[in-house]
């Protein structure tokens, strides 16, 4: 189990924006890209800096990302994205078993351990098809993603604008092992200032606070993180997508190196514990 104070969150959440990095770019011609992720919330989330640095070396890129749809919609806040397709419908399905004779794009990225796919989009017709394995064999893994496209990294965003006190917290995560068990006390320390997130059942843990966010949309969600004060959850794609978007992040890690897999963003602060 976790073993951190829930005083010394509390007290980490007034966090300071850092500088914006400023750097120039050349206009170039339109470049069509399609790019096949299917993945969670977290891994989506540190697949947009090479995403976003491949459209500052080429500003004329427009995407057309296949995969998951509802978690593939938060590239459209920091990408040119033309169209957004499923991986398990019509006509894409097929590319895990056939070639596709519809297709019309000058690029396409693959980012999966399994070639199948990327060779059928060779024999599509695309010349220009990067496949790569989406988990690092060392370092960060949005690193190791810019690195596949030897690309490097962008500007953080940030589009946070507080507007209100809110200190939003999210108690669960893909796991039971990665919850922090002191949710409940360190809302009671924030009391009116807290906003529990809720997608969905929660793994160990269930406060019945007064102020709650459920129902949401991620798109909604993620316009509820731009105007919060702050954020404190474990590690999660909601976490991952709050410090992304520049909020003031503090990210819980327990089990998970957060050296491969911790959240990035200007204004993010990871608390890992080991000793579970």
């Amino acid at each position: 189990m976790y073993a951190v104070d829930p005083a010394t969150v509390k007290g980490i959440v007034g966090l300071k924006p850092r500088p914006s990095r400023i750097s120039a770019i050349s206009l170039v011609n339109m470049n069509r890209t399609l790019v096949v992720r299917a993945s969670a919330i977290g891994d989506f989330v540190l697949n947009l800096p090479a995403l976003q640095s491949l459209h500052r070396a080429r500003p004329g890129t427009r995407f057309t990302l296949v995969g998951y749809p509802a978690t593939l919609e938060l590239a459209r806040d920091f990408l040119p994205v033309e169209a957004i397709h499923s991986i398990e419908t019509e006509p894409w399905s097929r590319l895990f078993y056939k070639p596709l004779s519809e297709l019309s794009f000058d690029k396409a990225i693959v980012w999966m351990k399994d070639p199948v796919l990327a060779e059928n989009l060779r024999a599509s017709g695309l010349r220009d098809v990067v496949r790569a394995d989406p988990f690092p064999e060392y370092g960060h893994a949005a690193t190791h993603l810019l690195r596949t496209l030897g690309l490097s990294e962008p500007p953080l965003p940030d589009l946070w604008e507080p507007a209100n006190e809110d200190i939003i917290i999210h108690a669960s995560s893909g796991s039971v092992r990665k919850n922090w068990p002191y949710f409940e006390e360190l809302r009671s320390r924030l009391g009116r200032d807290c906003l529990s997130l809720k997608e969905g059942p929660e793994q160990g843990f269930d406060p019945h606070p007064a102020r709650i966010l459920c129902g949401l949309t991620l798109t909604e969600v993620s316009r509820y993180l731009r105007g919060c004060r702050a954020f404190v959850g474990n590690d999660s794609g909601i976490t991952h997508l709050a410090a992304y978007l520049g909020c003031p992040t503090v990210a819980l890690f327990g089990p998970t190196d957060p050296g491969i897999w911790g959240p990035i963003g200007r204004r993010s602060r990871i608390v890992w514990k080991t000793n579970l």
